[in-house]
């Protein structure tokens, strides 16, 4: 059974993502609807058939997913080190792969829930909804999982989190852009193929489009299963040996 203290953490962390609510609200908002208008409603509409917006919309929730996470589980660490709150959470009465757990939980919930509005946005500018519903909230919680144990290392190899802007721009610009997130697994060729299947954002992508089940994908849903599964995997074991490493001895 979890301890109080954990839940009392991942209720923290939803307050401190939260603050300021109404900006947060417009992000999950403003950002899928721009790349919905462009790319799903007026892109789509030029090209023959609807098959890109069937494409492009479910890649652009799963964007939406990986940059909430990114946010929250960011903001949780920049403002540890800008405003030297972290002490107070390394004083708490848990161990620090709770910790993380409890940041990454809180994360979950708030990126899953922006994943759902996406969603809502897929329907209303585009006319489509997921033919399997509790498959596409399996998929979000997974998308925000992966990624929030993603920004805990990308925030945690580095030295400082000053110094982790670089590092995650770095990561961010190939997951966007050939994650599957514009296009499916199907529309691409060696190498490029090989290059995606190393990239969460792939899974997450293809898996959302399955949930959709109405663009056929170059992976099967065993394939999107296992593959996915592995790099949750490995992202967890990441994530907790860079996070314990960097915060056992507290040098911020």
């Amino acid at each position: 059974m979890m301890s109080s203290g954990f839940w009392a953490f991942v209720a923290r962390t939803l307050a401190e993502s939260l603050e300021n609510w109404r900006y947060a609200l417009f992000r999950m908002l403003f950002q899928p609807f721009v790349y919905l208008l462009v790319f799903g409603k007026i892109l789509g509409q030029a090209l023959p058939g609807n098959g890109y917006s069937l494409t492009v919309g479910p890649g652009i929730v799963a964007m939406l997913v990986m940059n909430t996470a990114l946010n929250c589980i960011g903001g949780l660490f920049s403002r540890g080190y800008y405003f030297r709150s972290m002490e107070g959470w390394l004083l708490a009465p848990l161990s620090l792969r709770a910790l993380m757990l409890a940041w990454v939980t809180g994360t979950v919930l708030i990126a899953t829930f922006a994943g759902l509005i996406g969603s809502v946005l897929v329907y209303l500018l585009l006319g489509f909804q997921p033919v399997s519903p509790w498959m596409e909230l399996l998929c979000l919680i997974y998308g925000a999982a992966t990624f929030s144990f993603l920004c805990c290392i990308g925030y945690t190899l580095p030295a400082t989190p000053a110094k982790a802007q670089d590092f995650l721009a770095f990561l961010l610009m190939p997951m966007m852009f050939l994650g599957c997130t514009f296009f499916s697994y199907a529309m691409l060729e060696p190498p490029w193929n090989v290059v995606a299947l190393l990239l969460p954002t792939t899974y997450l992508s293809e898996a959302l489009r399955a949930a959709y089940g109405t663009v056929p994908s170059g992976l099967d849903i065993s394939a999107i299963a296992f593959g996915g599964s592995a790099v949750l995997a490995l992202l967890f074991l990441l994530a907790d040996w860079a996070f314990r490493r960097r915060l056992r001895n507290f040098l911020w």
